[in-house]
Parts: C-alpha cells; structure tokens; sequence
C-alpha cells in the first residue's frame, strides 16, 4: 500500500498548491455549533449559532488530541465547551486547554489569533457570554458543543498556520517514514473518522511506522476527496444565497457568481428563487 499513500501525499501537495481547501498539517475537522467573536485584545464581541448548519471547520490540534478517546488531550484554540470553559465535573480539560495554549502564546507572540483568544478565555467565562445559545442547542449535551473562535480583523481563523509550522518543530524524530523514507515523528497512533465525522475507521494501525506528516497528507487528502470538498462547496453557496436574501448582494451580482461557479445551472437556481419569494 505505500505506493498509494504516496500518490496521495502527492495528491496533497498538489491540492494545496492549487489553493484547494484542504486541512492543513496539525489540524482536525469539527463541525461548529457555537461561533465566538473577539477582538484582538481578547474582547467578547459577539456569540452566534452558525448561520449555516453542519459547517465544518479546520481547527488546530496535536497528535494526542486527534486521536483522543479519554482523558486530557486538548484541541488549541476551539474545541468543545468543556475544554474552553471550566465547567463542573470538567476543571481538569480546562486547565489542561489554558496550559497549553498558555504555553504556546508565549513561545509564540506574534501569533495575534491565539493571542486573542488566549486572552479571552483565560480573563472571562465564556458561559456567561454564550448562555442563551447553549439554552437553544438541543440534542447535544452541553459540554460537548463545539466553540469556534473568530477574531474581528484577522482573515481564515479557524486554522491556524503559525501552529503548525511550531508544532512540526516540536515534535521530535524518532524514526524513519515507511512512506516518504525521511526521519520523522513516529505517532504511537493515529486518527479515526477519517471517511465521515462520526466514523470509526483507521487507515494507520500502530506500528505501521507511518510518520506524522505523510499520515496527515494522506489522511487529509481523503477527506477532501470524500466529504470535505463537498461540505465546502454546500457552506460557501448556503452562505450566498443567505447574503442574497439578506439583501448584502444583488441578484445579478448572485446568478453572475452562480454561472462562474455552476455554469448551467442558473435556470435552476432561478427556479429556486422564485419558489422561495412566492412563500
């Protein structure tokens, strides 16, 4: 099979080189359920439940908290509410959160993102801030809603390049990659869900000598082929047709960006919209 993750570490290269929208190394895929904006001087400025529903969003992780089951392993930035707040029964994951992005805020100061939202969480609760839209979440227990964070001012938070460029430095290099041939981190595991969000299917198993940069590739590169590029392609069109109805752009200005985007289709979105002014 090394030939193959090899193609798709090609693949990888490839689509970013392009501009595609792939995860990048040291990332993990959540869906959203909370949107939390600052300031870059960690000032709440607003919560609001995701205006398109389903949104998956590339957040910043470690090799422990991608492959977390139990115990204490936390994402850097978002994450769900029992990591980002204290929450009771949860003061551990919280501490462990603040700890590491703490840690990783000093060594790195000019990452204005996590600075921001460092400050944020580590001199406010953020429950008080987002209470109402917990109130409305159904069907996901509280401490298990995701918070994305946003910082008025700065372009693609969400993912967080500065990050990774730090943590691939950290990681040591214990061994030779059977798929590159290159010294690299050898994880003593590796992620699940890699073909849906709630899968529980593992293209690495430990011991496959696998390094941490080609499994992501690999790993990423099928998530882009599988569900991401489609999720991307649903989020950017619900958000348009949203800025339609909002009134923020023009029908013109909406069936020129369709026919650059689905050239064919604009009797059919036309259709759509019609129905949807007669309701």
């Amino acid at each position: 099979m090394a030939w193959a993750w090899e193609e798709l570490v090609r693949l990888y290269d490839k689509l970013k080189a392009g501009g595609k929208p792939v995860c990048p190394i040291a990332h993990t895929y959540i869906t959203a359920h909370i949107a939390v904006l600052i300031d870059k001087d960690g000032n709440f400025l607003a919560a609001m439940d995701p205006e398109v529903k389903g949104e998956l969003v590339a957040v910043p992780c470690t090799a422990e908290s991608e492959t977390r089951t139990s115990g204490a392993a936390p994402h850097l930035i978002s994450d769900q509410l029992q990591y980002v707040a204290e929450l009771k029964g949860h003061e551990k994951l919280h501490k462990e959160y603040i700890k590491q992005l703490a840690n990783y805020v000093s060594k790195n100061p000019s990452d204005a993102y996590a600075y921001a939202v460092c400050k944020y969480v580590v001199n406010n609760n953020i429950t008080d801030d987002i209470q109402e839209i917990i109130k409305r979440n159904k069907g996901i227990p509280e401490h298990k809603l995701n918070v994305v964070f946003g910082v008025y001012g700065i372009n693609d938070t969400g993912s967080d390049l500065q990050w990774t460029e730090y943590y691939l430095n950290t990681l040591p290099k214990n061994g030779i990659c059977s798929v590159t041939g290159v010294k690299d981190y050898i994880p003593s595991a590796y992620p699940a869900c890699i073909m849906s969000q709630s899968g529980k299917e593992k293209l690495f198993m430990s011991g496959s000598q696998v390094g941490y940069i080609a499994s992501q590739k690999v790993i990423h590169a099928l998530q882009y082929l599988v569900y991401a590029a489609k999720n991307a392609e649903r989020i950017e069109a619900e958000y348009k047709l949203h800025d339609l109805f909002d009134g923020k752009i023009s029908e013109p200005d909406f069936l020129q960006w369709v026919s650059n985007k689905y050239s064919g289709a604009e009797d059919g979105i036309m259709q759509i919209l019609i129905a949807k002014e007669q309701e």
